[in-house]
């Protein structure tokens, strides 16, 4: 009988990516399941709530913090799959993950209750209570992105385990920084919009990004999401290549900061 070469055998790329999300951290890979049944729901409502705010269903918003926080979680559980299992269990590390999944899901709730209501849980001054909650909702995100920038601290520190534990390490830690200072800014604001349009109703697609003024909330994203393009650039075998990525990541965030706060949108319409 014939046997298939031992390549054949490999795990696809897509499965080893779940099962290093799986591995990485079970509070983690629980918690992105229930992410997902939440963001599944949000989808069902957008079916038969016609309700909208901001020129967008009620629904919308919570749909895509779910869709934002299942990467998120995603992202640090794989990390955490390039450290030893023992190092995974130390009380630094699961003090942090418990942290940023506490942070997660009170952010969530707040804003499905909101969405519920047809209310802004962003930019709320309505009340001493919606006020003292968007206070909450700041702390809470900068606990999250706090809580990653630990893990990538931690995965830097063991970089000579290879380049994809070193790209994991500086896409966390660059992301965290990149998108708390975003962050900070639009949260000191009173929207994220800068001129043009005050509405999602006819924004850039998907994202639903002003097309007729600045948009900060472009910044905070692209910031953010350099925890998952540096360990892609990873994937080239080049260090060269990982910090080139990292630095236009860096350079990106920059620009697309200063065109909105300049009221500049990435694309017009």
């Amino acid at each position: 009988m014939s046997t298939l070469p031992s390549s054949s055998l490999a795990p696809l790329p897509v499965v080893r990516l779940a099962s290093d999300i799986q591995s990485g951290s079970a509070v983690l890979w629980r918690s992105l399941l229930a992410m997902l049944l939440g963001l599944i729901i949000c989808g069902a409502l957008m079916l038969v709530d016609a309700r909208q705010f901001n020129g967008v269903d009620v629904w919308d918003k919570p749909a895509k913090f779910f869709l934002a926080l299942i990467v998120q979680m995603a992202t640090v559980s794989w990390a955490l799959a390039q450290l030893p299992p023992g190092e995974r269990a130390t009380p630094g590390i699961s003090r942090a993950v418990w942290a940023m999944t506490a942070a997660a899901w009170a952010e969530l709730l707040y804003i499905c209750f909101r969405a519920a209501r047809a209310e802004a849980s962003h930019f709320n001054a309505s009340s001493i209570f919606a006020q003292a909650a968007y206070g909450i909702m700041g702390l809470g995100a900068v606990t999250l992105t706090l809580s990653a920038l630990f893990i990538g601290i931690r995965l830097w520190q063991r970089r000579g385990r290879g380049l994809m534990t070193e790209a994991a390490g500086v896409g966390l830690i660059i992301g965290m920084v990149l998108g708390t200072l975003a962050g900070a800014y639009v949260s000191a604001q009173t929207s994220h919009w800068v001129g043009g349009e005050m509405s999602d109703a006819h924004g850039l697609g998907f994202f639903s990004w002003s097309g007729t003024g600045g948009d900060l909330r472009v910044a905070h994203f692209i910031g953010l999401h350099a925890a998952q393009a540096v360990p892609f650039a990873a994937l080239s075998g080049s260090r060269p290549v990982v910090y080139l990525v990292a630095l236009a990541c860096i350079a990106l965030t920059a620009f697309t900061f200063a065109e909105a706060v300049m009221g500049i949108p990435l694309f017009r319409i």
